[in-house]
């Protein structure tokens, strides 16, 4: 007796290739290789900016004599040592254009780089936020001390408005780039990713 069930259909599908690497790690890798050999050569010409001016005589004579107690101090700090900082975030950029270019060559050392400089920015964002709230509060703050008369207390408003603005907009940005790096963080932790850099 034959059977009433009809015959399988054949599979559409084509056969996966157990050596192939998985398909979202080329594109990913060169598109992020992208983005950090550009923020490098921003870094370049910041430095190049940057290196002049600090040792700029008449920047130096512009700023010994001013009252700059309404900029906070992380902020202070920045502008003191502006070089370091730029050069310090230009080494962080050649680190992920190292990381990216050993990952397409399947090297490890190369997959855990670019995991570590993963949370090393996401952490960075946040600090980036608490830097930019800091500036605000000491504005306000120095703003409040001659808050006597109707423009300063009008400007004291529009400031503090504009704080919470830059504030939601800040940490939202940093928590959903810290969810979208820890999520990416993850995906190369699995074992079909660390089984193609094991081969």
């Amino acid at each position: 007796m034959s059977s009433l069930l009809p015959p399988p259909l054949p599979n559409a599908r084509p056969p996966v290739d157990p050596l192939a690497p998985p398909k979202f790690l080329g594109p990913m890798t060169k598109s992020v290789l992208a983005v950090c050999v550009v923020s490098a050569l921003c870094w370049v010409a910041a430095v190049l900016v940057a290196a002049p001016l600090s040792s700029a005589e008449w920047l130096r004579e512009l700023t010994h004599d001013s009252d700059l107690s309404w900029l906070a101090p992380s902020l202070r700090w920045l502008g003191a040592h502006a070089v370091g900082f730029c050069v310090a975030m230009l080494l962080v950029c050649l680190l992920g254009v190292a990381a990216c270019w050993g990952m397409l060559y399947r090297q490890r050392w190369a997959l855990w780089l670019f995991i570590v400089l993963l949370v090393v920015t996401a952490l960075f964002n946040f600090v980036c936020s608490w830097v930019l709230d800091d500036g605000f509060r000491h504005l306000l703050d120095y703003l409040a001390s001659d808050a006597a008369s109707s423009e300063m207390r009008q400007l004291r408003g529009e400031m503090l408005v504009q704080r919470m603005t830059f504030l939601v907009t800040t940490v939202t940005s940093s928590i959903a780039f810290a969810g979208a790096h820890g999520w990416l963080a993850v995906r190369l932790l699995r074992t079909d990713v660390q089984a193609w850099f094991q081969r």
